[in-house]
């Protein structure tokens, strides 16, 4: 698509609109930015409008005045612009389409490979785990809600942190890697809801459970199937096994499809007699990642795939699979804590074995191990490299991960992510935890730090939760303005995470235990 002398009106400035105006505008063309929600400060639209040539507009334009409209996937389709564009037959670009036709166009990605992860669940822990996977042979920038790392031997340095995961923050991610001075061998970025059609590499984790966007006009999980139905020739796309419409969507020429299949989803029962590439399963007591001949290499038996750009040494000895066993007893450990063993098997025989470190839940993590480890195969990645990664790993911030807080354990539950079945099974494991090692109480903090942090959590369905689950807690401390509107027994309410944690260690004893569990970007 040519991005030359166009008038383009780029709808919701909130949520990615800025740096995709910018990057039009550079480009030399006519750009006009619609604060949608109202919620760009005065300077902000001063500095587009003076600094950038952007005119500005919060209420909505005619869609005759221009060539393209660009708006978000979770835009309400009743928003007065997108109306009249489609009475029009204006084109209609999301923004995941158009920071693709940006990047394109972005010669410095030449020779750069690039992976996107999309999906519900686990995307920043897949994506993390890729990246440490990935860097003990390449150069890896990593971009998501935990912001933007440059990976290389296994460690990470942060170079900016701030960004959301709209489409629109990996143009300013691309910015300030190369303003770094970095030029990796890959990017791996975190994205919500959908692709942009520029990935080497494509990762759907899990399009359940499901939920309205645009004002509950569209399903979440149509729109993130922009990675797939947008996915380039020659592309590779790593898809859950329970995702059937994704697979479907998927069955298309010059696409290789790898599927992989987390034992422990909803998903489960659909998936059975399905041929799956990666598989992670339980059943008579064993667990089993196995993997495709083609996917697989060793440092005796030497291979190549086309994404990782290594010399082509094809081998008809390559391996052919790859076991992951655990005996039932291990197996009920791993889903309850950490600090279990995983043994690595190929036909039948051990290959590698895999220690995994206390400090975290397990089960949290069974999409990413399986899809990172997948990815990581597929990427050229030796199998003792992935299982090296997964013993050394103890958990991300903020993801299911075991801490103490002035000498009071807490489990930290809190991140961009979080819903509201996030919150059970947080509880879930919180009150396992107590019993298994005798605590005595859980402070609960529930709620948000802003409301649109990913849809953010719906204060009726935090009053469910609590009419609910609330007894279960000593205390339940809410955070939030919205959540001033949910009342109960036991409960107090405070601005923001620190505070609500703050409350929490002068609610909670030394053998209690702080749940936290608070939508907000970590």
């Amino acid at each position: 698509m040519d991005l030359y002398r166009k008038k383009f009106a780029v709808l919701d400035l909130t949520h990615g609109g800025v740096p995709i105006a910018k990057s039009l505008a550079a480009a030399g063309n006519e750009v006009s930015g619609i604060d949608v929600y109202g919620t760009i400060k005065p300077e902000t639209l001063l500095e587009l409008e003076e600094k950038y040539g952007i005119h500005c507009s919060k209420t909505p334009l005619p869609v005759s005045e221009f060539d393209l409209i660009v708006a978000p996937v979770h835009l309400d389709s009743a928003y007065p612009m997108l109306i009249e564009a489609r009475e029009y037959g204006k084109d209609i670009l999301s923004h995941h389409e158009i920071v693709g036709e940006i990047l394109n166009g972005d010669s410095r990605f030449s020779g750069i490979k690039t992976v996107e992860v999309t999906g519900v669940k686990a995307k920043t822990s897949t994506a993390s785990l890729l990246a440490h996977m990935l860097s003990r042979k390449f150069e890896v920038v990593l971009h998501t809600s935990r912001g933007l790392e440059y990976w290389k031997e296994g460690s990470a340095s942060l170079i900016y942190k701030g960004l959301s995961i709209t489409p629109g923050s990996i143009l300013v991610a691309v910015e300030k890697a190369f303003e770094a001075g970095i030029r990796p061998n890959f990017f791996i970025f975190e994205i919500s809801i959908g692709g942009t059609g520029t990935a080497d590499l494509g990762i759907l984790t899990t399009l359940t459970p499901d939920y309205g966007i645009a004002n509950n006009t569209a399903l979440a999980s149509e729109a993130k199937l922009q990675l797939v139905k947008h996915a380039k020739p020659g592309s590779t796309l790593l898809i859950n096994a329970g995702a059937k419409k994704a697979l479907q969507a998927a069955k298309k020429d010059q696409i290789k499809v790898i599927t992989f299949k987390d034992p422990f989803g909803n998903h489960f029962s659909e998936t059975q007699g399905q041929i799956v590439d990666f598989v992670l399963e339980t059943g008579s007591g064993t667990s089993a990642l196995s993997v495709p001949s083609e996917f697989v290499t060793s440092s005796d038996l030497p291979g190549s795939n086309r994404l990782s750009g290594s010399t082509d040494l094809s081998s008809s000895a390559n391996l052919s699979g790859l076991l992951m066993q655990t005996n039932s007893t291990e197996l009920q450990a791993s889903l309850t804590s950490s600090g279990s063993c995983i043994r690595f098997l190929h036909r039948g025989k051990e290959i590698l074995s895999a220690s995994l470190r206390p400090g975290y839940n397990v089960s949290a993590y069974r999409t990413a191990f399986v899809a990172a480890s997948a990815a990581a195969l597929e990427l050229g990645i030796e199998p003792e490299a992935v299982i090296s990664v997964i013993e050394v790993f103890g958990g991300l911030s903020g993801r299911m991960q075991e801490k103490e807080m002035n000498g009071i354990s807490l489990i930290d539950n809190s991140n961009s992510g979080m819903d509201i079945l996030s919150a059970e099974k947080a509880l879930d494991y919180a009150l396992l935890k107590k019993k298994d090692e005798k605590k005595e109480n859980i402070i609960l903090v529930l709620g948000e730090e802003a409301s649109q942090v990913c849809e953010g959590l719906p204060p009726e369905l935090v009053q469910s939760f609590v009419n609910k689950f609330g007894t279960k807690c000593k205390q339940v401390i809410l955070i939030g303005e919205r959540m001033k509107a949910v009342n109960g027994k036991n409960i107090s309410y405070a601005r923001n995470l620190p505070e609500g944690l703050s409350k929490a260690s002068e609610f909670a004893g030394g053998e209690d235990i702080i749940l936290s569990s608070v939508k907000c970007f970590r």
